[in-house]
């Protein structure tokens, strides 16, 4: 009977080292988990530190060229700085090339929200109406979908229209139904420009595909020769989304990216008025600019 008791110990005993044994790893195994991810943070926040830099002194370089070169700063390109051993991409869309949702009209909303946002015709429809009566002064719901305070307190919106143009695009969160992922898929073929119309010239190619339809025809416009490139576009059911003239603004939208190790890039945006303005530091006035972003692989909205 005591030999069985001391067998039964001496295996409770066992038991209970090998979980403490266990304990002890999984804690190990956290803490070197938790170090790895703190190390991992530091080393991404120093390279944010060294790329932000870069991609700063790219768009004030771009800037101040634009400024001698007016003709530059009228047209959609992409321009190479190398800087520090490494190539900066800056692509120049003036604000002309942009669809300003203040002014645009339902048919070019409706394109916009079908072809780059992938909606059905019926979503596009309604979130058209619904972008119109967040705009629009009055209270009552226009269109199919329309909603105006009613509709969103119904809803539990968190929000209620505007009424009024908007200044700042990322605004468009607000409007009922703008999911945060639907309003980055368009964000970067927005701007205020006061035109219905987007300018040619000005226009990224991203933004003729996806109004279009064609793929690939943006970049062929912007590589044939200037005279020639209203002619795929002038035509057909896009016509009416798109204008041969040169507006001759003096906003401009920055974009700075660079490519480290692997598939890694680092992009900075920024909206540049070149127009002189008494008292400012800098010949140009810096009207926003976002937080530098890391993008794993070459995304849609920049390729060089």
């Amino acid at each position: 009977m005591m030999v069985r008791s001391m067998r039964s110990g001496r295996g409770a005993a066992l038991i209970l080292v090998l979980w403490l044994v266990a304990s002890l790893s999984l804690v190990v195994m956290a803490s070197a988990r938790s170090v790895r991810q703190q190390s991992q943070r530091a080393a991404t926040d120093l390279e944010r530190m060294r790329v932000e830099n870069m991609l700063d002194a790219a768009i004030e370089l771009l800037a101040q060229r634009l400024l001698t070169d007016r003709n530059v700063a009228n047209v959609y390109s992409l321009q190479r700085l190398p800087l520090d051993g490494k190539d900066v991409w800056v692509e120049i869309t003036p604000s002309g090339g942009l669809v300003d949702v203040n002014v645009a009209s339902d048919a070019l909303l409706q394109t916009l929200f079908q072809r780059a946002a992938g909606l059905s015709a019926g979503e596009a429809v309604i979130l058209t109406s619904r972008v119109r009566d967040y705009l629009d002064p009055d209270d009552s719901p226009s269109g199919v979908g329309g909603a105006e305070a009613p509709q969103y307190r119904a809803a539990g919106w968190p929000s209620m229209p505007r009424n009024g143009a908007l200044d700042d695009l990322s605004e468009l969160r607000s409007v009922l139904g703008m999911t945060s992922g639907l309003y980055e898929i368009i964000a970067p073929h927005l701007g205020i420009n006061g035109q219905q119309r987007i300018e040619i010239d000005s226009a990224p190619p991203a933004l003729i595909d996806a109004l279009t339809g064609q793929k690939g025809l943006g970049a062929r416009i912007h590589n044939s020769p200037p005279e020639t490139r209203g002619g795929a576009l002038m035509t057909g059911p896009a016509a009416d989304f798109f204008s041969p003239a040169r507006g001759g603004g003096t906003t401009v939208r920055l974009k700075a990216a660079m490519k480290l190790e692997g598939e890694r890039w680092w992009q900075r945006e920024a909206w540049v008025d070149l127009s002189e303005r008494p008292g400012n530091l800098t010949p140009w006035t810096m009207l926003s600019l976002e937080p530098t972003r890391r993008l794993n692989t070459q995304e849609q909205e920049f390729k060089p």
